[in-house]
């Protein structure tokens, strides 16, 4: 049997409520596994950063099934399921393997984890010279970093596009 990862869009910040439907309303032997992938990210406040999480992928979650069609049919015979801002009904489609690739390594292996900073050591000018966690292998492809602000962009190649994915970052030396 073959198991894929999908991803399904709904109205951003109904992810949580879009889930708890399909978890009560949709036999799990449609889907084995929903996900809604965040990322950890550092604010400022009154001169502490403190963690924060935040969603990756606004309007979007990711489900394990064997059977994309027919989770899409019952998910349109509920009519409490947010639906795709203007109405276009229930979109089911599947991750591509470069993609998977990606987001198994900023998520874990079951896409359970949320992307945990990284950590950067910054030359004398500011810029980022090094990086340990998730970060790494995008290293080249930054193109924007916020140090105070305590995140980079890095240009990343995800679902047929060029995406600017945020990466929290922590700086050596920062208090964990």
């Amino acid at each position: 049997m073959n198991t894929n990862w999908c991803v399904m869009r709904t109205i951003p910040g109904k992810e949580a409520e879009a889930a708890a439907l399909m978890e009560k309303k949709i036999s799990r032997k449609l889907w084995d596994s929903l996900r809604i992938l965040r990322k950890q990210q550092l604010f400022r406040t009154k001169g502490m950063y403190l963690l924060s999480k935040k969603e990756m992928f606004p309007g979007y979650i990711f489900v394990h099934t064997t059977s994309p069609k027919e989770l899409r049919k019952e998910l349109e015979k509920s009519r409490q399921f947010p639906q795709l801002v203007g109405g276009q009904g229930i979109d089911i489609v599947p991750v591509e393997p470069k993609d998977l690739k990606f987001l198994k390594n900023v998520c874990g292996e079951n896409l359970g984890h949320d992307m945990k900073l990284s950590t950067v050591q910054v030359d004398d000018e500011g810029q980022v010279k090094s990086a340990a966690g998730v970060l790494k292998p995008y290293l080249n492809q930054i193109t924007r970093q916020r140090l105070r602000h305590r995140y980079v962009t890095a240009r990343v190649r995800l679902f047929n596009r060029q995406e600017d994915v945020l990466f929290g970052i922590r700086v050596e030396g920062d208090p964990r």
